[in-house]
C-alpha cells in the first residue's frame, strides 16, 4: 500500500460556481466494462425518439453522412473547420469504421483512436452502417508526451430556407465526453445574416455536465431553435465546438460524434408537459430527500419549497397556466395545497430569450411545515386554457430525528467505487461526499451514516470528513475536521437492501448560520487517500441524479494531485448524522478492541475510560496533547476478555484538548478529551 497524498491536494477543490479542476483524461480499462454501476446511464429508445424528431411532422432536411463531407441532405456539401492547421480533428467514419478528413485523406486509424479513447467503440445511431462524423480531439492530441492544445471546431450544414416554418426543430444523434471542465464545450449555432452574428444553444441534450464522463450511447437529442430560425429564409446552422466556462481553456481530450441530423417542423400547436419537481432551490442551493426536524423549513418563512420545472413543447403559447402542489402524508390525505396565480407559458419561438430555456423553473412556498417525523409526498400538477392535464410528478421527502441526505434510498442504482489503474495494477485513491446548507440555527453534527456498496473490501484505511467552506471561497481553502476508520465488508449492503452505517467524528460539530450574509457550504464525505492492490472502499448512489451539484468526487487532476471535483451526475448515500451516534471504532474493532468515548467529556476531574476486547492481555493508556507529547500513562496490567472500566483523575491537567490511547497487542485505539475547569 502506497500513500500518494500530499496536505496540498488535501486542500485544493473547487469554485461554488462549479469551475473544475483539469482531469487526466484516461484510457478505458476492464474495470469500466461495468459502466452501469458508475455512471448509471440510459439510453433513449427509438419510440422515445420519435417525439424529439418532431413526431410525423414534414422532414425539410435530414443529413446521414452517406456521402461523407458530399453530403446526403439535397441540399449541399457538409464543411468543417477546427483549430489544426490542416483540418484534422474531425473525420467522417465510413461504414467500415475508417477515419477520412475533409482533403479526403485517410486518417488511418478507426475514431475515437486517441491515447485515452481507444477501444470505446463507434457511435450506435440509427445510420451508424453507413458513416458519421466526429470530433476527435483525443487523438488529434496523441501522444500526450509530445504535448497537448486546447481545441475548437465547426461542422457546418449547407445553407437553408426555413421562410415557410412557424417553427424549427432539430434533432441528431450523438455520444460524447469531454475534458476538462464540468461546463460543456458543446452547441448548435444559428446564423441569420450570413455568419455575422451567431445564436448558441447548449447541444447536451438530457446529459447532466460533467467533465469526464461518457454520454448514453446514442444520446439521442432535440432542440427547439424557432426563436432565431423561424421563417427565415437563410439560415446557416452548425455543430461547435468551443472552450467555454469561467478559463474559457483546457478543453483537451475525448471526442464527439454526430449523426442523423433531422430538421422538421414542430407539429403540435399545444403542448404542455411537467419535466422536474424538486424539495428546494437546486439552482441556489440544494434539495433534500431525507432532512431532520430541527432544519424543517419553517411556516413562517415559506416552509416546503416546491421547484416545478415545466416545457410549453408546442408552437403555440399556453394562457392561462396553473401549478397546483399538494403535500400528502403516508395515507394519501392531502395535507396542503398551493395553487398559483394564472400565467403564460410562452412557446420557443415566442420566448422573450433566444435561445430559450429548454424548461422554465417556478419555485413555490406551500407554507406546510411537518408536525412530526414521516414520509410525505410532493406532488405538482400542471393545466391551462388549451391543456387540461400536463400531467403529474411525485416525490417523496423524509423527516427524521437526526438524518440529513440527499440520495433516495429507493432509488439506490449504482456503486461508486475507485478507478482502477491498469498499468500500474491497483485501485486509485477515492472519496464520495455531498455538499449542505443549514436554514435553522443550533444543529449539530455528530457523523455520517454511509451506504458502501457491495464491493466494499475489509482493511481500506479511510476517513469520514467534514469540511466548512465559505460560499465566497473554494473548498481549497475549508478547514475540515475527521475521524480514521478501516473498513469492514460486513457493512456492505446492496441496492435493494442499502445499510447506512453510522460513523462517528472525534468531537460534536456546531454549525451555526448566524451572521452570514448567504448560508455557508458544508460538505460531508468518506474519503481514502491510498492506492491498493485488491481492496476498494464503495459507496452506494442514485444515479443521473445529481441536478443541484451538491454531489462532490475526490478524483486525479491535470497536475496528478487527487482533489475534490464538483458537479457530478450521481448522488453518493452519504448523510450527515446531527444527534449524539455510537459509532464503531472501526480500527480497534478490526483488532477485536473497542474504546467507548470518556464520560464526562468535557471533565473536571474524574471520568471513565471503558473498553471491550475479544481477548485477554496486557492494557495501558497513554494520554498525549494535541502537539503529540506524552502526558500519563496508565499501567492496566493483564486483563480478561471482556468490558472494563478504568477511572482517572483529570483534575491535574491544563484546560485543551487530549487524546487518550488503549494500547494492547498490536492494537491502537485513540479518542479524543477535553479537559475544561
Amino acid at each position: 500500500m502506497k500513500n500518494i497524498f500530499t496536505l496540498a491536494a488535501c486542500v485544493l477543490a473547487l469554485q461554488v460556481s462549479a469551475q473544475q479542476v483539469a482531469h487526466t483524461p484516461r484510457t478505458a480499462t476492464s474495470h469500466e466494462v461495468e459502466a452501469s454501476r458508475l455512471l448509471g446511464l440510459q439510453e433513449v429508445s427509438r419510440a422515445e425518439a420519435s417525439a424529439l424528431r418532431g413526431g410525423g411532422s414534414t422532414v425539410v432536411f435530414f443529413e446521414d453522412f452517406a456521402n461523407g463531407f458530399a453530403g446526403n441532405n439535397g441540399v449541399g456539401p457538409i464543411t468543417v473547420e477546427d483549430t489544426s492547421p490542416e483540418t484534422t480533428i474531425w473525420q467522417y467514419v465510413q461504414a467500415e469504421g475508417d477515419g477520412i478528413y475533409q482533403d479526403g485523406t485517410a486518417s488511418g486509424v478507426q475514431p475515437p483512436a486517441g491515447e485515452f479513447s481507444t477501444n470505446i467503440g463507434g457511435l450506435n445511431s440509427e445510420s451508424a452502417a453507413n458513416g458519421w462524423m466526429i470530433f476527435d480531439c483525443d487523438y488529434y492530441n496523441t501522444p500526450v508526451a509530445s504535448g497537448v492544445e486546447d481545441v475548437g471546431g465547426f461542422l457546418n450544414l449547407p445553407t437553408l430556407d426555413l421562410s415557410g416554418l412557424e417553427s424549427v426543430v432539430i434533432t441528431w444523434d450523438q455520444y460524447f465526453r469531454y475534458c476538462c471542465f464540468s461546463f460543456m464545450p458543446l452547441f448548435v449555432e444559428v446564423s441569420v445574416d450570413g455568419g455575422e452574428n451567431w445564436t448558441s444553444f447548449e447541444a447536451g441534450g438530457s446529459f447532466i455536465p460533467s467533465a469526464n464522463v461518457a454520454s448514453a450511447n446514442p444520446l439521442i437529442t432535440g432542440l427547439d431553435i424557432s426563436c432565431i430560425a423561424a421563417g427565415e429564409s437563410e439560415v446557416d446552422i452548425r455543430f461547435a465546438y468551443k472552450q467555454t466556462g469561467p478559463n474559457a481553456s483546457n478543453y483537451t481530450h475525448y471526442y464527439w460524434g454526430i449523426d442523423d441530423i433531422s430538421i422538421t417542423a414542430n407539429p403540435v400547436a399545444n403542448e404542455l408537459e411537467l419535466v422536474q419537481l424538486t424539495n428546494g432551490d437546486v439552482f441556489l442551493l440544494f434539495e433534500y430527500r431525507v432532512t431532520p426536524m430541527a432544519q424543517a423549513i419553517p411556516e413562517a418563512d415559506g416552509g416546503v419549497l416546491a421547484g416545478v420545472l415545466y416545457r410549453n413543447s408546442g408552437f403555440l403559447n399556453q394562457e392561462n397556466c396553473l401549478i397546483t402542489v399538494d403535500v400528502l402524508d403516508e395515507t394519501g390525505e392531502v395535507l396542503s395545497t398551493t395553487v398559483t396565480e394564472p400565467f403564460t407559458a410562452p412557446s420557443f419561438a415566442n420566448n422573450d430569450n433566444c435561445p430559450a430555456n429548454p424548461q422554465d423553473t417556478l419555485y413555490i412556498a406551500t407554507g406546510w411545515e411537518p408536525e412530526a417525523e414521516g414520509l410525505y409526498t410532493l406532488r405538482a400538477t400542471m393545466s391551462s386554457d388549451s391543456v387540461a392535464d400536463a400531467g403529474s410528478l411525485t416525490m417523496d421527502m423524509e423527516y427524521t430525528e437526526c438524518e440529513f441526505g440527499h440520495d433516495n434510498p429507493a432509488e439506490l442504482d449504482v456503486e461508486l467505487g475507485p478507478r482502477f489503474d491498469d498499468e500500474n495494477d491497483f485501485f486509485e485513491p477515492t472519496g464520495y461526499g455531498n455538499r449542505y446548507t443549514f436554514h435553522n440555527e443550533g444543529t449539530t453534527v455528530y457523523g455520517l451514516a454511509v451506504a458502501f456498496g457491495p464491493s466494499t473490501s475489509t482493511g481500506v484505511d479511510f476517513e469520514i470528513r467534514w469540511m466548512d467552506q465559505d460560499p465566497e471561497l473554494s473548498l481549497a481553502d475549508a478547514p475540515y475536521e475527521f475521524a480514521e476508520f478501516t473498513s469492514d465488508a460486513n457493512w456492505a449492503g446492496t441496492a435493494a437492501n442499502p445499510v447506512y452505517y453510522p460513523l462517528a467524528f472525534e468531537d460534536e460539530i456546531e454549525v451555526s448560520v448566524e451572521g452570514l450574509a448567504s448560508p455557508g457550504f458544508y460538505a460531508g464525505a468518506v474519503i481514502t487517500e491510498f492506492d491498493y492492490e485488491d481492496l476498494e472502499l464503495t459507496v452506494l448512489g442514485n444515479g443521473n441524479s445529481d441536478t443541484d451539484n451538491s454531489t462532490i468526487i475526490y478524483q486525479q487532476a491535470g497536475s496528478g494531485e487527487f482533489v475534490w471535483f464538483t458537479a457530478q451526475t450521481a448522488t453518493p448515500a452519504v448523510r450527515l448524522i446531527t444527534c449524539p451516534v455510537v459509532s464503531v471504532d472501526v480500527i480497534g474493532a478490526y483488532n477485536g478492541v473497542h474504546l467507548q468515548g470518556n464520560y464526562p467529556n468535557p471533565t473536571a476531574g474524574e471520568t471513565r475510560f471503558a473498553f471491550t476486547s475479544d481477548w485477554g492481555g496486557d492494557f495501558m493508556i497513554e494520554l498525549r496533547d494535541l502537539q503529540g507529547r506524552l502526558v500519563d500513562v496508565l499501567d492496566l496490567g493483564s486483563r480478561p476478555a471482556g468490558e472494563h472500566t478504568v477511572v482517572y483523575d483529570a483534575s491535574a491537567l491544563s484546560n485543551g484538548m487530549y487524546t487518550y490511547s488503549l494500547l494492547t497487542g498490536d492494537a491502537r485505539v485513540t479518542k479524543k478529551m477535553r479537559v475544561q475547569h
